[in-house]
């Protein structure tokens, strides 16, 4: 049975902050006029990935220990450099200072998403429903070239953007999953067609699966059950016995998450100063 506590949370609060900086590396490889940016404050990291970006957000603050409203400060003006509202994410293991902090400042919660874990069995036997409830209609690889993961960024860009045609931001964030290189992609295709896109990334036994999108002409086809499913195997397989995922509360990923038996362990709770 997984417990969530403050050990678990500073582990995987410190892979968001190891992922922010990876992503930053490949947005200025990838776009060397762009202003990108990484700040290391309060035990995390502030990312900045541009006008736009997804994910311009600060995370793992005050993981290991008290902070105060200089630490905070520094996120503030960390964000107004570059004209954007600051952002931060954290979680309920964070110190309590950071909270109090937050309040005295002005700042508001604005979003919840729940964090959801899963053990991976030991033994093989408990694999095999996942591998029997892979529909067969459904084509499931990993992208092994460059022109596939070029394929996997594109999706991933029209699934994000849903019926629309995808911003820049979907664009740029689907390029940046497809030079990730410490990732595993995975790409669904029905039909001849790519459908959808999942990605598995693994460190010190633990599965992360994120980049969830179904292309909308697809969707409610188990799709992303699928690759819920196809990345669980990829990472029992790797020795991982851990599997962590997000979704918005109350979404149909999460329900699809917890058919699959993960459960929630915590919220991610987002701030914005106003």
């Amino acid at each position: 049975m997984i417990h969530a506590d403050a050990a678990l949370a500073r582990r995987l609060e410190g892979f968001i902050c190891r992922e922010w900086r990876q992503l930053a590396d490949i947005a200025a490889t990838l776009w060397p006029e762009k202003d990108v940016a990484t700040m290391e404050v309060g035990g995390g990291v502030a990312l900045w990935l541009g006008d736009g970006g997804l994910v311009n957000v600060a995370a793992g603050m005050a993981m290991e220990g008290p902070i105060g409203e200089t630490e905070l400060r520094r996120v503030e003006d960390f964000y107004v450099r570059w004209g954007a509202p600051p952002m931060l994410a954290t979680c309920p293991f964070a110190d309590p200072t950071l909270f109090a902090v937050l309040g005295r400042r002005g700042w508001q919660l604005t979003e919840f998403e729940n964090v959801l874990a899963m053990e991976l069995p030991s033994a093989a036997e408990g694999m095999v429903g996942l591998a029997a409830k892979l529909p067969p209609q459904i084509d499931l690889r990993v992208c092994a070239t460059p022109a596939e993961r070029a394929v996997f960024g594109r999706v991933a860009a029209r699934g994000f953007s849903d019926d629309t045609a995808p911003g820049s931001a979907h664009v740029e964030f689907g390029d940046m999953m497809a030079a990730h290189e410490a990732s595993i992609l995975a790409l669904a295709w029905v039909d001849g067609q790519p459908a959808g896109t999942g990605a598995l990334k693994i460190e010190d036994g633990i599965a992360w699966l994120s980049a969830d999108s179904t292309i909308p002409l697809f969707r409610r086809r188990g799709i992303q059950q699928a690759l819920q499913r196809f990345r669980l195997q990829l990472a029992w397989a790797a020795g991982c016995r851990l599997a962590i995922i997000e979704a918005a509360v109350g979404s149909a990923s999460q329900r699809n998450m917890e058919r699959l038996g993960f459960r929630v362990i915590y919220p991610h709770l987002h701030f914005a100063k106003v």
